[in-house]
């Protein structure tokens, strides 16, 4: 089992999509910090850190200020800064490909589509990393995706993102303390 060091939230930096659907890893990250009674400050480089505890272990938590597309930049200079390896890193981010509310776990994998997952593979030079993707659901018809993403949840999602969010963060504590294949078998 790999033993994590760095928990990583992809979104895009910036009230303006603080609350957006692209935004899902930022939230997960920001409702464990508040949980931890911790706050997120400014980094060496192009991120915001905060060390946070899950299940009793303290774990490095990183929000890429980069904007999504280029999360790897910020993931690769803060692995290189501290010496963890990609099989030491947990992304939590989202997932357009799956329903509202749906967690999926994966220890390794391509992108599948996600921007950020792939600018992470490019720049950790690996996609041996674990991530957690969480369910923001498909555009209606008609409208692009790009755009889709970058809109808040409405009113009926919230009860269904809030209880994705607390999931996620009991996924990442599971990942960290028991592994990958336990956190599966519970959430996917």
């Amino acid at each position: 089992m790999a033993r994590y060091k760095l928990l990583a939230g992809l979104g895009n930096p910036g009230k303006k999509y603080a609350k957006t659907r692209h935004n899902l890893g930022f939230m997960v990250l920001d409702y464990l910090a508040d949980r931890n009674g911790r706050k997120f400050k400014s980094g060496k480089g192009k991120w915001k850190e905060a060390r946070l505890e899950l299940d009793g272990k303290e774990i490095w938590a990183i929000m890429p200020q980069t904007y999504m597309n280029l999360s790897g930049q910020a993931v690769a200079e803060f692995c290189n800064y501290l010496k963890i390896e990609p099989e030491e890193v947990l992304v939590v981010c989202d997932d357009i490909n799956l329903p509202l509310g749906k967690i999926r776990i994966r220890d390794s994998g391509s992108a599948g589509g996600h921007n950020g997952l792939k600018d992470i593979i490019e720049s950790l030079g690996s996609d041996r990393f674990s991530r957690i993707r969480l369910g923001i659901d498909l555009p209606p018809e008609g409208e692009p995706s790009e755009a889709y993403v970058l809109k808040p949840f409405g009113e009926k999602d919230q009860k269904i993102v809030k209880e994705m969010i607390e999931n996620a963060v009991r996924a990442a504590s599971m990942v960290i303390s028991e592994g990958v294949t336990a956190a599966q078998n519970e959430y996917n």
